[in-house]
């Protein structure tokens, strides 16, 4: 089997990065497994035996997808391929079905969540998914959006967890860390130890780390000391550092910037909870680490909620921009030590229940074969 890959990452352009080690393991399932991706040089870097990485060239996106479609177009005529799989459900399916519409070969489509499902990219999605060979998505939850919203057949569709290389995180740290550190303000807590929450991700709307600002502005009034660390960066960091000043929160929020997957893990180590408060969310691959350390976890009703981290079984899951709900979530978790040990364990367990690399590549490999066994008749037109 041989696959055209397209893809919107450019870091699979740099032979070191985590993203052109996982690639190989693709290729190392198949024949031949070729990835083009956006990037403003064009370039050709050879990853193994059957790896090819293609950066597309161009100055704009606008101008680097349109090199995508014709690079991938040159590559196919000069080789055959059985399957194009493309990275998400917008432009870059609209480039593959556009690609395998006098070609016979497999569309696999990608889903790993509906960001900016709007406007354009909306109809977008409405158009090509349904006229998939096959689509590989991250979770239950996003099957059932495909099938109920988007009228995908169940049979196309295979759910594959992004994998979590959980092996590599540190053991538990218990003493006054993680789910055994009380709170300073409460009887039985450890005076002069902060109770902290952490978040981690991108700081862009999605996310809704605003929510977390807001509630942390209730919880201070209980308990003065408690704290909020947030980790990432994006385009709404000075947004959420004038809220936090605005709330008079400075001395208990701390932006940390991204870190490194080291760092990150030590500072799994070093907190109380962790809180996802996304509007959307395909799976939430900080949920995953945050339970492999043994992290109690707070988290809207997205990605992984209810397939992983289950209500009053292995985190608490509330409503999405339910304020309220998060605030009485983190003080009930603050004040119930039995609670967050309880949460912390079960996450743990839950987390080590998902796919191993292996039977994730299996899963893979299932979904490109569904793609190749399945040749739409026809593209357009209904």
């Amino acid at each position: 089997m041989k696959i055209l890959a397209l893809g919107l990452d450019n870091s699979i352009l740099n032979k070191a990065s985590n993203l052109a080690v996982r690639v190989i393991e693709y290729g190392n399932l198949v024949e031949k497994y070729n990835v083009i991706v956006p990037s403003a040089k064009k370039e050709e870097i050879s990853l193994s035996e059957k790896v090819i990485a293609y950066g597309s060239g161009g100055g704009n996106k606008l101008m680097q997808f349109f090199k995508i479609y014709n690079l991938a177009k040159k590559i196919l005529r000069e080789e055959k391929y059985n399957i194009i799989t493309v990275q998400d459900q917008y432009y870059l399916a609209l480039i593959g079905l556009c690609l395998v519409k006098k070609i016979k070969l497999g569309l696999e489509i990608q889903v790993h969540g509906f960001e900016k499902y709007y406007g354009l990219r909306k109809l977008i999605a409405k158009y090509v998914l349904p006229r998939a060979s096959s689509v590989r998505c991250v979770s239950q939850r996003l099957k059932k959006q495909l099938i109920n919203e988007l009228g995908i057949k169940k049979e196309k569709i295979t759910v594959v967890p992004i994998f979590v290389d959980t092996a590599n995180l540190p053991p538990l740290q218990r003493g006054i860390k993680g789910g055994d550190r009380l709170c300073p303000t409460f009887k039985g807590g450890i005076r002069g130890v902060n109770f902290i929450f952490l978040t981690v991700g991108r700081l862009v709307p999605v996310k809704n780390i605003s929510l977390q600002i807001e509630a942390m502005a209730e919880i201070i009034k209980k308990y003065p000391k408690a704290e909020l660390w947030i980790i990432g960066d994006g385009l709404e960091k000075e947004k959420l550092k004038l809220k936090i000043k605005n709330l008079k929160l400075d001395d208990n929020m701390k932006l940390l910037g991204k870190k490194l997957s080291e760092e990150l893990y030590s500072i799994y180590g070093s907190v109380d909870v962790f809180l996802l408060s996304s509007d959307s969310e395909g799976w939430g691959i900080a949920v995953i680490e945050a339970a492999a350390s043994g992290l109690p976890i707070i988290m809207t009703d997205v990605g992984c909620a209810g397939e992983v981290i289950k209500n009053n079984e292995s985190g608490l899951i509330i409503p999405v921009g339910d304020k309220e709900k998060l605030v009485e979530s983190m003080l009930k978790i603050i004040e119930d030590e039995n609670l967050r040990k309880k949460l912390g364990v079960n996450a743990r367990l839950a987390v080590a229940k998902l796919p191993s690399k292996m039977q994730i590549l299996e899963l893979y490999k299932k979904s490109w074969e569904i793609a190749q066994s399945v040749i739409p008749a026809r593209h357009f037109g209904g």
